[in-house]
C-alpha cells in the first residue's frame, strides 16, 4: 500500500517553520500571509495526485522541503522524491500555487519512473574511499547517505559523500556519487563556485551601513539581516570604538568590508522590493562575508562569500562581485538547489548583479548599472570579464546556445542566459544610452524594464528542480511570465528572447493564451 508524505492535514501545522525568518530569537512569530494554506494545500494534492509533470512510479513519493512566497499571492512549493525511504537526488519538484487555492504551474526534475534495488553491494567505507580520490585536498567528509542517483535519463543506487577541501586552486565542498552496486564513480558537483566582479569603492562617500553596537564597540554585523556580517579573512568581524569605518584606499580590508556590506545591504532590499524575497535566503536570514582571501578571484563556499583581491591587490568588494556571489548563495537556496547545466550558476550570478547595480543606481565614477561584469577592476589586465548585451566582445563567449554549451567552460557558457537576460529586460535597440544587443535569429526585440525581466528569471528559480539546464530554463521561465501577467504580453517577451538565443522550444513548454 503506498503513502502520501503530504497531506492536507499537515499543512497548517508546518506553514510557520517554513516561510518565516526572524531577526532575533524571542521574537514574536507573526502569523501566516493570507492565501498561503490554501496555495500549500493545492500545491500538496497535485503533489500526492501525481498530476501532470508530477507524476510518478508506485514506490515514490513527494516530500515537501521549502515554501517560499512570491509576488500577487503566489507561492512557489519545492519537494524532493523519494524511492521507497530514499531520497532521489536529481528528482525534485516544484509548483507554483495560488492563495486561491489554484495550481498554476508546475515543474519535475524528471519523467523517469524508478525502479532500482536499494539494497547496497559496496558499502559507505569502500565508496568514501573512492570519493576521496576526485579532491586533491581533503580536510573532513560532511557527509555520507545512500541515495537514488537519477543523472540523464538513468538511476542509479549510489552513496553521495560530501567532502571538504580544496582543489588544485580553490576551496571545495564536493558531492561526490559513488554506485553502490559496482562501487563506479557515477558523477559529482562542487557547491563551491568561484566568480570576479569589479573592485572600486562605492559611492557617492560618505556610504550609510548598517552595523551593530554602541559607543566604545561597534561591530560589522548587521542584527537586522541576521547571518550578514563581515570580517577579516585571517581574523574575526571588524570591531571599533567609533562607527566610522574604511579609509578609501581598496587595499584595505576594513574598505572592503564597508563596500561589502553596502553591497549586500543594497542587494537585500532589492530582493524584499523588486522580488518579493524575504532575505538572501529566502526565510529572513543572510550569510557572512570574510575580505582577504589570498587570491585573485571570489568564491561562494556554500555557507559564505570569500572576496580576494585584484592584480592590484585591491579588494574586489563592489557591487557586482557582491551581487554576483550572493547570487550563487540565492541559487542554492531556491528550489532544486545549483548543481545545473555548465554557465547557469555564473549566468545566476551576472543577473543578480546587475539586478543590485540597477536597483542602487550610482553615478559614474562609481559601480552604475550597465551590464558588465569587472569593467573597473581591470582584474587581470584586460577589462571587463563577461558582457551580457553581447557576450562575444569578450573572449568569443558565446551569444547563442547550442548542443556544445554543457561542455563550455563554466563562465564562458554564461553567455546565453546572460544575452537572453538583456534581451529579455531592454531588447535590441534599447535607446536612451543603452548599448544595443544582437540576436541569433535576426529579431528585433522590446524589452519588459530589468525589475520585470528579474522577476520573471526569479518566478523561473522558485521552479527550478535539481540539474537544471538551458531548455528547462526556458519552460520555467515561460511559466513564471504567464502566472505573472495573464495577457501574455510577457510570456510572449519572454519566448521572443529564448528564440533570440537559440534556445529550441520544448515539450513542456506552456502556451499562452
Amino acid at each position: 500500500m503506498k503513502r502520501s508524505t503530504v497531506t492536507v492535514g499537515s499543512v497548517l501545522a508546518l506553514l510557520a517553520g517554513l516561510v518565516v525568518g526572524t531577526s532575533q530569537s524571542n521574537a514574536a512569530t507573526p502569523p501566516p500571509a493570507p492565501g498561503l494554506a490554501a496555495a500549500v494545500s493545492a500545491a500538496d494534492m497535485a503533489a500526492a495526485s501525481g498530476l501532470d509533470v508530477l507524476a510518478k512510479g508506485p514506490d515514490e513519493s513527494y516530500v515537501r522541503q521549502q515554501v517560499t512566497p512570491w509576488v500577487d499571492n503566489l507561492y512557489s512549493v519545492a519537494y524532493e522524491r523519494t524511492y521507497r525511504g530514499l531520497p532521489v537526488v536529481g528528482g525534485s519538484a516544484a509548483v507554483l500555487a495560488d492563495g486561491n487555492g489554484t495550481v498554476r504551474a508546475a515543474q519535475s526534475a524528471t519523467d523517469l519512473r524508478i525502479d532500482v534495488p536499494v539494497k547496497p553491494t559496496v558499502g559507505k567505507d569502500a565508496a568514501e574511499n573512492v570519493s576521496r580520490g576526485q579532491l586533491k585536498v581533503v580536510e573532513k567528509v560532511d557527509s555520507r547517505r545512500l541515495v537514488v542517483r537519477v543523472r540523464e535519463g538513468s538511476a542509479n543506487l549510489a552513496w553521495e559523500t560530501v567532502l571538504i577541501g580544496n582543489t588544485e586552486t580553490a576551496p571545495s565542498r564536493l558531492h561526490v556519487f559513488v554506485d553502490a552496486r559496482s562501487g563506479q564513480v557515477l558523477d559529482s558537483y562542487d557547491d563551491v563556485k568561484g566568480g570576479t566582479g569589479t573592485s572600486q569603492w562605492n559611492g557617492p562617500n560618505p556610504l550609510t551601513i548598517t552595523t551593530s553596537g554602541s559607543a566604545g564597540n561597534y561591530k560589522m554585523t548587521d542584527l537586522t539581516r541576521p547571518g550578514l556580517s563581515c570580517s577579516d579573512y585571517s581574523g574575526g568581524v571588524f570591531t571599533k570604538a567609533t562607527d566610522t569605518w574604511g579609509n578609501g584606499n581598496a587595499t584595505s580590508k576594513e574598505t572592503g568590508c564597508v563596500d561589502a556590506l553596502w553591497a549586500a545591504q543594497k542587494e537585500w532590499n532589492m530582493l524584499r522590493d523588486w522580488l518579493g524575497r524575504n532575505g538572501h535566503n529566502g526565510s529572513g536570514g543572510s550569510w557572512p562575508v570574510r575580505v582577504g582571501l589570498p587570491a585573485i578571484n571570489a568564491y561562494w563556499t556554500g555557507s559564505q562569500i570569500q572576496i580576494g583581491h585584484n592584480q592590484s591587490n585591491q579588494w574586489i568588494a563592489s557591487m557586482d562581485v557582491v551581487g554576483h556571489e550572493f547570487g550563487h548563495g540565492i541559487d542554492q537556496f531556491t528550489p532544486g538547489g545549483a548543481g545545473s547545466e555548465a554557465g547557469l550558476g555564473e549566468g545566476t550570478g551576472d543577473i543578480f548583479g546587475a539586478l543590485t547595480e540597477a536597483y542602487t543606481n550610482e553615478p559614474s565614477p562609481y559601480d552604475r548599472p550597465d551590464y558588465l561584469v569587472g569593467e573597473t577592476v581591470n582584474l587581470v589586465g584586460s577589462g571587463p570579464i563577461r558582457n551580457m548585451y553581447n557576450p562575444s566582445q569578450i573572449s568569443n563567449n558565446p551569444n547563442c546556445y547550442s548542443a556544445s554549451i554543457p561542455g563550455t567552460e563554466t563562465h564562458a557558457a554564461a553567455g546565453p542566459l546572460n544575452h537572453w537576460f538583456y534581451l529579455l529586460a531592454e531588447g535590441t535597440n534599447p535607446g536612451g544610452g543603452k548599448p544595443s544587443s544582437p540576436t541569433c535569429n535576426n529579431t528585433q526585440l522590446t524589452g519588459t524594464g530589468i525589475q520585470t525581466a528579474g522577476k520573471i528569471f526569479y518566478g523561473g528559480m522558485l521552479l527550478k528542480t535539481s540539474g537544471m539546464t538551458y531548455k528547462k530554463y526556458r519552460t520555467a521561465t515561460l511559466k513564471s511570465a504567464k502566472a505573472l501577467d495573464s495577457t501574455c504580453g510577457l510570456f510572449n517577451k519572454t519566448k521572443a528572447a529564448w528564440n533570440a538565443v537559440s534556445v529550441p522550444a520544448q515539450p513542456g513548454d506552456p502556451t499562452c493564451p
